[in-house]
């Protein structure tokens, strides 16, 4: 027979067994949440700082697009933490700026040849920057006063467009413009306008593929940038980067990695177009080198124009610092002309 006291001190014994067991319970969640705690912080000081076990980076595919009226190049790059990888490229007629309005053949065509080349390759980009090619631009160099005010830039602004387009409404250009290195009094601004009718057509042709469009550039300029990326020596070096088309030069100088000018020149024959870079070569101060690209470039044009020029000129090699992918060593031609696909390569290199 169990006594009322003995029942009183049983009960008292589960309860407090119950007690130790919840807060036992309660402290064991704590240590593990505190564990959990701790190795969420290091994983993510760790992650940004390494590649190892637990550390994964996202690998980044862009696609370097440079079109004419002509012509269309492209390239796909893979960057993979600090390194860039070739993974395919091609080139193709274009007809995309030839006719007018949206859905057009030229658009048909583009996008076609850009979705057998993604298809073919297995690429599936995060982005996509094209590089016009200049002809396709308006694009002039105007001196103005350290003191002048944007209004009184952007005034200027539409009125070189209106001088060159009057019958053109203002809001169908796009434009920028970027400061050129100059003296204490003046500076000259680099004016670059496109038609916003082909930004549009740029827009709608992607947007076919699901695509993004990223950014838009000159070809020249985005030529300057594969020559900074894959030379970087020449941030302490006065240069001219010289682009060749069908009858046109283009022309910029770097002064120890500033943008001092851009210009360009028109020709009507290959002794004529010679002669010009030659000119450039002596008559500009303290130039240390030429750097040429352009899908109108070939060794029998290079050859001559270091025979005329008073400076080293060199073919500039866009993958100078970029890995080949293996299908892409494997397959590649052993006359494979890189200079050609510069302003491809430095678009797809551009990340601002």
């Amino acid at each position: 027979m169990v006594s009322g006291a003995t029942i009183v001190v049983q009960s008292h014994l589960k309860i407090k067994r119950t007690i130790w067991r919840w807060r036992a319970t309660q402290l064991l969640r704590r240590i593990l949440f505190y564990i959990l705690i701790t190795v969420t912080l290091f994983l993510a000081t760790t992650a940004s700082h390494c590649r190892g076990f637990f550390s994964y980076p996202m690998k980044k595919s862009t696609l370097g697009v440079y079109l004419s009226e002509q012509m269309a190049h492209v390239v796909a790059l893979e960057q993979d933490g600090s390194s860039n990888v070739l993974r395919a490229f091609a080139e193709w007629p274009s007809t995309l700026f030839n006719y007018a309005g949206d859905d057009t053949p030229g658009v048909d065509e583009f996008v076609e040849h850009l979705s057998s080349f993604l298809t073919s390759h297995n690429l599936k980009p995060q982005m996509v920057s094209i590089a016009l090619d200049s002809a396709l631009l308006f694009i002039n160099t105007v001196p103005f006063s350290q003191s002048a005010s944007r209004s009184e830039i952007d005034e200027q602004v539409e009125w070189e467009l209106k001088a060159y387009f009057p019958d053109a409404p203002r809001e169908s250009f796009i434009s920028d413009m970027h400061i050129l290195s100059g003296n204490s009094k003046q500076n000259n601004i680099l004016m670059v306008s496109v038609r916003r009718d082909l930004i549009q057509k740029l827009y709608r042709s992607l947007s076919r593929l699901r695509l993004g469009l990223d950014i838009v550039d000159v070809d020249h300029f985005s030529a300057d940038n594969a020559l900074r990326f894959n030379f970087p020596e020449t941030m302490n070096k006065f240069v001219a980067l010289i682009g060749l088309k069908e009858g046109r030069i283009d022309t910029s100088l770097i002064r120890y990695n500033d943008l001092e000018s851009y210009s360009y020149t028109l020709y009507a024959s290959q002794s004529e177009m010679v002669a010009q870079i030659g000119k450039v070569s002596k008559e500009t101060k303290g130039l240390s080198s030429i750097s040429l690209y352009g899908i109108d470039l070939n060794t029998e044009k290079l050859t001559q124009i270091r025979d005329a020029s008073a400076v080293p000129v060199e073919a500039l090699n866009p993958l100078r610092s970029i890995q080949l992918a293996n299908s892409v060593r494997a397959n590649l031609d052993p006359t494979f002309a890189s200079y050609r696909y510069c302003a491809a390569v430095g678009a797809a290199l551009r990340r601002d």
